[in-house]
């Protein structure tokens, strides 16, 4: 992260609300493998964990201020097809900040699915996309926010458990 980035971030976190707050602190990860291209909802989030993550998996993280696309080696061939338009994970143009706009019924679930995410958020996230044990895989997994930081700081449930025992340490 740059010395921009922080302060952008330390700016934006000012002014949020307590919804946008939370998903700050706590991003989302929904998994998009198997997402139902006839269903208008958001799929059900998972564990912000890299145990969580599956080599044929395709996950999208948003924290209100940063949106990745985190794409597995192993995805099937005509997933990858059906939404980037090339035949394996490996093909997958990294620099783009925006899916092609292939007319099939999975691609075009997965764009709306991206601008759902974007309206709630009151403001245009810049995807990234994230191919697994690619340079840009340690930022994503920075905010995976259930594992133990790089720098071998506690997770988040760490966190919490630590906190948890202070409380009823002051309250014994």
């Amino acid at each position: 992260m740059t010395i921009d980035d922080r302060w952008f971030a330390m700016q934006a976190i000012t002014i949020m609300d307590v919804p946008s707050s939370v998903v700050y602190f706590y991003p989302r990860l929904i998994p998009l493998h198997d997402i139902d291209v006839d269903s208008n909802e958001i799929p059900s989030p998972i564990r912000c964990s890299s145990e969580k993550l599956r080599d044929d998996g395709v996950y999208l993280l948003e924290n209100g201020i940063y949106l990745f696309l985190w794409i597995g080696l192993n995805v099937g061939m005509e997933w990858v097809q059906n939404v980037f338009g090339v035949h394996s994970a490996a093909q997958i143009d990294i620099d783009r900040t925006e899916l092609l706009e292939i007319d099939n019924p999975l691609s075009m679930r997965i764009r709306d699915l991206i601008e759902d995410i974007r309206i709630q958020r009151h403001r245009s996230m810049r995807l990234t996309l994230v191919r697994q044990r690619d340079k840009l895989e340690l930022v994503f997994k920075h905010f995976l926010v259930e594992d133990r930081g790089l720098d071998g700081s506690v997770s988040y449930v760490d966190f919490l458990c630590h906190m948890h025992k202070e409380i009823r340490g002051l309250l014994s």
